[in-house]
């Protein structure tokens, strides 16, 4: 998938859901990436920055303290992270992984926390 594609509604492609049903998608007439039809949409690049800034309340109603230098290197490799941004094909579970993922690399949190979170 090419990086920076605008994508347009083209000829529909079969593809299997996770259930095993194959099902038509619509796919992209410039990239040719099926776009996500599931209920599971991906959100944009703002939902997960403020997603950190509640978890930095949460974390400092608990005494810990989360910087604006954790913040940045987190939303920075999130944003460099191929794909993360594309919510025309990405999932929000997909993206939520890699969200904690990314969150655990700069901070130390509980995995459960973060998911009570995200």
């Amino acid at each position: 998938m090419p990086m920076g594609c605008d994508h347009e509604s083209g000829k529909g492609d079969w593809a299997r859901l996770p259930n095993g049903v194959m099902k038509l998608h619509p796919c992209c007439s410039k990239c040719g990436t099926l776009k996500n039809v599931s209920s599971d949409r991906g959100e944009k690049m703002s939902y997960f920055i403020i997603t950190l800034s509640k978890l930095r309340k949460v974390l400092r109603e608990r005494g810990y303290k989360m910087s604006e230098a954790q913040i940045r290197l987190i939303a920075r490799e999130l944003s460099e992270t191929e794909g993360f941004e594309d919510t025309w094909w990405i999932t929000f579970s997909a993206q939520r992984e890699i969200f904690i993922q990314t969150v655990r690399k700069y901070v130390r949190v509980p995995r459960d926390l973060l998911e009570a979170i995200v």
